[in-house]
């Protein structure tokens, strides 16, 4: 049960900001649309680096578990 929550929170910890530099880009209209805002580029590299270590260890226990049985 664990793996898959490892699993699933690693695919989520990958997506997120990469939407979110999705939704960054796209042009906004009206008092929003004051223009491309600067993000660090650590609040993107980070959390994609950490969804990646989740996803190989979730991958681990799943390989780890085929073996037992």
């Amino acid at each position: 049960m664990r793996k898959y929550v490892i699993l699933i929170l690693s695919l989520f910890m990958i997506c997120l900001p990469l939407y979110g530099l999705y939704y960054e880009s796209q042009p906004k209209v009206g008092p929003i649309g004051n223009g491309v805002q600067k993000t660090p580029w650590f609040l993107i590299v980070w959390p994609i680096i950490a969804g990646l270590n989740f996803l190989v260890l979730s991958i681990i226990m799943f390989v780890k578990e085929r073996k037992t049985h």
